[in-house]
């Protein structure tokens, strides 16, 4: 007799084209030994299609905010009527969802996916909320060993509670991608022109406004800057630049599907982000054979050794942003070594296959007799 697969059910806000929701559409089409099911809280997301057609079903429940009675209703009900063995939660709005207004009702652990620390002081109602809620949570995961200690130095959760399942990548992908000089013609960039680019959505806390103020100081006229993403900062970040000598060299892409078509006609990599948690720009940027500068920060310590496998500069230092890049822009040699490393420290350590791994056998040893308490 066939034994039934084990039901997984994953919470998110939305499948919108993030890090998070790539991660997943990376990550969980592999893992066939278990059976899969994505809530979406708000909407389903340009990603969902993508999920339907690996086989993983998604289901909407359009809840309007954390006080939708109707959608938390909504919620529970699905919960209970499909039994899931293990129900993990992503991204803030679903770790406080699902921890509250799930207790009693899964049969399994709901475990939060930790996918970022809180290292803002914007973010304080965050990492307030996350204390006060702790007691609910018997098991967390999180995607590196800098996101598990902020949660064990800052939110006191215990470090035997929290499982680290880093992102993985698929470095062959990435070869298969090859450079389109059509793509930098629809873009404005010439040929010759060195091309910097950064992924990131339009937040404070990723920094945008240090690399703005970095790329004016470098004073290249051959040089263009394309920002990959959108968000609340994008009016801020326009105004920035009005005065800017280099504004007609920024360009502005909004979201984008061709990420990888974009790191292939790029030079740099830069992202001077003051918080993160494992950054998958960081790794696609790599993964991609872009040598890549970012913050002299923990979570991104973890991928970069400084020299070695990219270059790391203080968070808010926007000289050091420039000097560096005015390095790697005259130093050929150099900056193909450090994509060269860069490439192999993905391949090696962050390999997808190996990853997946660490899944099946994490949601192997998830028994439903888990307490929550």
């Amino acid at each position: 007799m066939r034994q039934e697969k084990k039901k997984v059910f994953h919470i998110i806000q939305s499948l919108s084209n993030g890090g998070c929701e790539n991660m997943l559409l990376r990550t969980l089409p592999r893992l066939t030994e278990f059976e899969h099911f994505i809530i979406t809280l708000k909407e389903p997301g340009e990603l969902a299609p993508k999920f339907v057609s690996t086989g993983i079903s998604v289901d909407c429940i359009h809840c309007t905010n954390f006080f939708d009675f109707a959608g938390i209703k909504r919620l529970r009900k699905i919960i209970k009527q499909e039994n899931p063995e293990v129900v993990i939660t992503y991204l803030f709005h679903a770790d406080m969802l699902g921890r509250v207004v799930l207790r009693g009702v899964a049969q399994g652990p709901v475990i939060p996916f930790l996918r970022t620390t809180y290292n803002h002081p914007r973010y304080i109602i965050a990492r307030v909320l996350e204390w006060l809620t702790r007691p609910l949570v018997s098991k967390y995961l999180a995607n590196s060993e800098a996101v598990k200690n902020f949660y064990i130095n800052h939110i006191g959760v215990q470090p035997t509670n929290i499982t680290v399942i880093p992102n993985g990548i698929d470095v062959a992908c990435f070869d298969t991608v090859m450079p389109d000089p059509g793509l930098k013609k629809s873009l404005s960039v010439q040929p010759e022109d060195f091309v910097i680019i950064c992924v990131a959505n339009l937040l404070a806390n990723k920094g945008h406004r240090y690399l703005l103020e970095a790329f004016e100081s470098l004073g290249r006229p051959n040089t263009k800057l394309l920002l990959i993403g959108d968000g609340p900062e994008r009016q801020n970040l326009e105004d920035q630049i009005t005065k800017y000598q280099s504004k007609g060299n920024i360009i502005f892409l909004g979201k984008r599907t061709d990420i990888s078509n974009l790191f292939k006609i790029s030079n740099i990599f830069v992202l001077p982000t003051l918080f993160e948690g494992m950054s998958n720009a960081i790794m696609e940027a790599m993964a991609s054979g872009v040598p890549v500068i970012t913050t002299d920060i923990p979570e991104n310590r973890e991928l970069i050794t400084h020299n070695e496998t990219g270059l790391l500069c203080p968070a808010k230092d926007t000289k050091c942003i420039s000097d560096t890049i005015s390095t790697l822009v005259s130093d050929n040699a150099f900056a193909n070594q450090l994509s060269a490393n860069g490439k192999n420290t993905m391949g090696k350590q962050y390999a997808l296959h190996n990853i997946s791994k660490q899944w099946k056998n994490y949601l192997d040893g998830n028994s439903p007799t888990i307490s929550h308490d």
